[in-house]
This record gives C-alpha cells, structure tokens and sequence, in this order.
C-alpha cells in the first residue's frame, strides 16, 4: 500500500488593521516593515477614521487606528478604546523674543479673521525692549501640513476663517523656512524639529485666567495643553490576546521615532507602560 506523506498547511491568522489615512505613507511603511520581521501578517488599510470605525465595529478589521471629530462618540462594549498617540500644533516663535505663553484669545486676534481687535505687534503681548514695536508675522502650513491647520483652526479659534495677512505655506518645510528667515514671524507647527536653537515653542492657556501648559507628552496626554487629538486604537475586547503583539509595538520605545517621524506625539513612557500592563489583563 502506497502511503502518501501528510501535509500540514499551516495558514498564519492575517490582521486587518484600518483607519485614519493621517497617518500616512511613512507609518504604513513602517508597521508593514515591523509585520514583515516578525511574521505578523498585518494587513493596513488607512483609509480614513469614519471608513475604519465602520469595518471594526462590522467586524470586516480587527484593529482601527482612528480619530474622533467633534461629537463623535467612540463605541461602547464590547469593543476597548485606547489612546496610543497624539496630534497636536505648537506655536513657534523665535528664541530671542522675550514671551513665554499666549493664549486662545491673543491667538485668535492674531490669526482668526472673526477678530474684532487684532494683535499687530509683539508690545500687544506685553512684550517690552527692542521687539516691542515690530510686527508679529503670522504662518501656518496649510493641507501639505497634515492635520495642523484644519486643527489649529477648529480647536482655537472662534471662527474658523483665518486673517488674509497670516501666510499659508504649502507644508512643513516651506513654514520652517519662512519663520526661520522673519525677524518676528510666528507659526503654527505639528512640533518643533529638534535642534532649532533659533526657535521655541511658547505655554498655551485656554484663556487669560487658565494655567498656561507646554506641549510635552506628560501634558499633552492628561490634556493640560489644550491643542490636542488623540489617536486610538480600537478592538473588540476579545481580541486583546490576539492583537497584543501588535499593540505592544504600537506603545513601545521601537513605535517612539515612527510617531514622531510623522509628527504625532508618542504617549509618556509612564503611560505607554500602563497600557501594556493594562492589555495583559484584559
């Protein structure tokens, strides 16, 4: 009798992971790679936060990586919703002026067009001495800047119509260069690139009474600095063990520089600890 050899075929579990097309080309980039080394079968769709909430709460994804816009609820049981990074916008100023915060209210005179009393120039702040009477020059990267400016626009201002004297560059670089070159410029960023000695990022106070915060993640994560939008991850509960390794990831030192890489802000080390810990038990 002739005896055939049994054959195993093992099929690795595929994980869809969908969500918000924010997150860009270098971050598909990078998880792709991350799966690809360790064998993961991740399958990315960043398609856009409203079209991958759909397909996990449908059960056609099994992890999303989403945005909430103004009164969007996340879903309830049985599915866990956790931060694991966040967009934000800074407001950048040289180094040598002499302020140090601003808030809702100065920004809005600088830049919404709503205003009904505009901020001109630096002695409007307050600001004293040489700059005192110089002009404050305002920019913000427009749709080459990510979500910055739809953010900056519809978290801070009253109205989201912007004064024709702010300059709206075609992205990061062209901002960047812009303030980098004006004797009194401020802008808008996603963050501040490391190593602009030249430039600082000021407090941020909701209004003139508040405590006025800086965009450091153990801030920006309890919500002290008030431009923020967080990015979740969303599962069904019972999907914890299964997805854990990519979750993991997701919070690790390893995820910190592909965050950032796009502009996001990572979660605080102390935070990113407890979620993991918080996965394990789940």
């Amino acid at each position: 009798m002739l005896v055939l050899p049994l054959v195993l075929n093992f099929v690795r579990a595929e994980v869809r992971v969908v969500g918000s097309d924010l997150l860009g080309p270098k971050f598909s980039e990078a998880v792709n790679a991350y799966s690809k080394r360790n064998d993961l079968g991740l399958r990315l769709a960043l398609d856009g936060s409203r079209v991958g909430i759909e397909r996990v709460t449908s059960g056609r994804a099994d992890l999303g990586l989403v945005v909430f816009g103004p009164g969007e609820k996340p879903p309830g049981e049985p599915f866990v919703v956790l931060p694991v990074a966040y967009h934000t916008a800074v407001v950048v100023v040289p180094s040598s002026v002499p302020v140090t915060q601003i808030t809702f209210g100065q920004l809005n005179a600088i830049y919404g067009d709503d205003a009904q009393s505009g901020v001109r120039r630096w002695n409007d702040l307050g600001v004293a001495g040489e700059w005192a009477h110089r002009n404050i020059l305002p920019n913000i990267p427009g749709a080459g800047g990510g979500i910055t400016y739809d953010l900056f626009r519809y978290s801070v201002l009253r109205a989201p119509a912007l004064k024709p004297t702010v300059g709206v560059q075609a992205g990061l670089v062209e901002t960047l260069t812009r303030i980098r070159g004006d004797e009194g410029g401020m802008a808008i960023l996603p963050s501040l690139p490391a190593g602009e000695a030249r430039l600082k990022t000021l407090l941020v106070a909701r209004g003139p009474q508040d405590v006025a915060f800086g965009p450091t993640p153990e801030n920006i994560h309890l919500g002290d600095y008030p431009i923020r939008l967080p990015v979740y991850a969303v599962f069904r509960k019972e999907d914890a063990s299964r997805l854990q390794t990519t979750l993991r990831y997701l919070l690790s030192e390893d995820a910190v520089p592909v965050w950032e890489g796009i502009h996001l802000v990572p979660l605080p080390v102390q935070a990113r600890n407890q979620q993991i810990f918080d996965l394990e038990v789940l």
